[in-house]
């Protein structure tokens, strides 16, 4: 009869766990965040002046002006680059076309640590779409956040992160037409 009643007791606690309401709280699953597109009020899609004036009001960045824009090799971007304090070695903030598409932050490895920052995301965002030993990243349609190694997270735009990783494509493509042409005419 104690058999029977323990089997029955397993049963009736079984049961009761995959009972949505209070009881089985812990067999329902939370909807999950959608991956955030702006870090401390900065966001994709804002153009270069929005981004200098919320870096020069941030205490957790040391920007120093237009001294920290550059430009890079293609025409259409540019960085901002802006230091850090406390958690935050540096900030880079990288444009196309005059709108924020991605932002970089590089951490402090001496006051934070690569598994403490994977655990938070994990927790809020819920396991990384994609992961190797380099970087574990996250994505919603919109939007790609990736932890990298060393220690880095990157919010990227992933329409132009895409038009980007096309146009790169068609550059290599023209580069060895270009090369074999070259050659064609020895």
């Amino acid at each position: 009869m104690t058999i029977c009643r323990t089997a029955l007791l397993r049963l009736l606690f079984a049961g009761l766990a995959a009972v949505p309401g209070p009881v089985g709280l812990a067999a329902q699953t939370e909807e999950p965040v959608g991956i955030p597109r702006e870090y401390r009020g900065i966001a994709l899609g804002m153009e270069p002046q929005d981004v200098k004036d919320r870096l020069g009001a941030d205490p957790w960045f040391d920007y120093r002006g237009d001294e920290d824009v550059s430009l890079l090799e293609r025409p259409r971007a540019s960085v901002i680059d802006a230091g850090g304090s406390v958690f935050m070695a540096r900030g880079l903030f990288q444009f196309e076309d005059e709108v924020l598409s991605a932002i970089m932050l590089e951490l402090d490895e001496s006051t934070i640590d690569w598994y403490t920052v994977y655990t938070t995301l994990e927790e809020r965002y819920g396991p990384p779409v994609d992961m190797n030993p380099a970087r574990a990243w996250w994505e919603d349609g919109t939007t790609r956040l990736a932890l990298e190694r060393p220690l880095t997270v990157k919010y990227l735009d992933l329409a132009v992160f895409d038009a980007a990783a096309v146009e790169r494509q068609d550059r290599v493509a023209w580069r060895e037409r270009a090369r074999q042409e070259f050659l064609d005419e020895f």
